[in-house]
């Protein structure tokens, strides 16, 4: 199934953000610039790139959680439900967070309080949101660490964060953000600490609650390989700004910019025990440093072996990591913005297929993967079938895939 462009109205959308911190020299560093993109609900939106893109940033961003000064957002708007929440004032951005939007940060042990028990501070997050008394907010967050599979959660509630396993903070943390039951869940490499088996469960309990709740799911990492199960829509950021942007079944079909070539280069695979792994050279570029032109030049193939076969008027010779370079004089003279190279798919390359002739149009893509599509199918069908039956007896129906 082809991603189209979207129609309806997404639940969070982006525009030209650019987000500025002001060094102790007094000069601006722009981590992030003029990123646009959106999440449409009950879809998983993945922002992937090397550490230093601005994913991060991005998302804190979302929750005005970027301390003013040194930082400060200097264009774009951030739209929740049509509601620009750079307009809001903090007290109502309070409602905002946690409420209806949630955040799981990538170190619970960084994020937890380790002089108060996880109990008590999932209720505070209850009580600032709900209007219910105490002994319900506990209730409520005995509830949400089940959800979550905290096995006797009655008694887990008392316990500090240092009596708990990676893992186990992990989805205590989860449980905090999904306590309110937002609407949006910010992720931010939810997995990055835990081992793989324990990476696998947190994965699948927040597709899990996902599919149960509606809710949608912005996902940060740098793992493709967690991208290709979870995520609905990829967002390629490298150096401040979203180079390319698709479906995931189109992006890692298809994909249109070098650098996202480079990320799936680099990525092992089984079967060729013999074969070198592929590493893109270089680093990603200092915010304070950046190149001139397509950020990514001075890392590009393409841009290389284009110059090699290129008249001289063309390319620029440059110096990267102490080497000598031709590359395109395009590369270097301008910044691409992301087009529409084809249909649902963005890129900012200048060398992209069909880029020149692509129009400037912004990324909104209500694309659900297969998988999740027959899964909400199939859930409903049980349901109908469910609803069908007679009421005496033990049902089959409306279990969930």
């Amino acid at each position: 199934m082809r991603p189209q462009p979207a129609e309806r109205s997404p639940l969070l959308e982006i525009r030209g953000l650019t987000v500025a911190f002001q060094s102790e020299r007094g000069k601006e560093i722009r981590p992030v610039q003029d990123v646009s993109l959106s999440v449409y609900p009950g879809q998983t939106l993945a922002v992937v790139g090397e550490s230093g893109s601005g994913k991060s940033v991005t998302a804190l961003s979302i929750l005005r959680l970027i301390a003013e000064p040194p930082g400060r957002t200097v264009a774009g708007e951030i739209l929740f439900e049509g509601r620009d929440l750079r307009k809001l004032s903090e007290r109502e951005m309070q409602h905002v967070r946690g409420k209806e939007i949630a955040m799981i940060f990538q170190e619970p042990m960084t994020s937890l309080n380790p002089v108060y028990t996880v109990g008590d501070q999932i209720v505070e997050a209850v009580t600032l949101h709900q209007n219910v008394s105490s002994s319900k907010a506990y209730e409520i967050a005995e509830q949400a660490m089940h959800d979550v599979g905290i096995s006797d959660p009655h008694r887990r509630l008392h316990e500090y964060p240092h009596q708990m396993s990676g893992g186990m903070r992990q989805r205590v943390m989860i449980a905090m953000a999904l306590s309110c039951r937002p609407k949006l869940l910010i992720a931010d490499e939810p997995t990055t600490a835990l081992d793989v088996t324990i990476q696998a469960q947190i994965l699948e309990l927040l597709r899990k609650l996902q599919r149960e709740r509606g809710m949608s799911i912005l996902l940060i990492t740098h793992d493709l390989g967690v991208v290709a199960e979870n995520a609905d829509v990829v967002a390629v950021m490298y150096a401040s700004r979203v180079v390319e942007y698709a479906g995931v079944e189109e992006l890692f079909d298809r994909p249109q910019h070098p650098y996202t070539e480079g990320l799936f280069r680099a990525v092992p695979r089984l079967g060729n025990p013999d074969e070198r792994l592929h590493a893109i050279p270089g680093t990603v570029p200092n915010p304070a440093k950046f190149p001139a032109g397509c950020k990514f030049h001075t890392r590009c193939p393409r841009t290389r072996q284009l110059a090699a076969s290129a008249r001289p008027e063309e390319t620029v010779q440059i110096t990267s990591d102490g080497e000598q370079a031709r590359v395109m004089k395009t590369c270097v003279d301008s910044e691409p913005l992301a087009r529409e190279v084809s249909a649902a798919h963005w890129a900012a390359c200048h060398y992209a297929e069909n880029f020149t002739r692509a129009p400037l149009t912004p990324p909104k893509l209500a694309h659900k993967r297969e998988s999740e599509v027959a899964a909400s199918e199939l859930s409903t069908d049980e349901s109908a079938q469910s609803s069908a039956m007679p009421a005496t007896g033990s049902t089959p129906g409306g279990r969930r895939p």
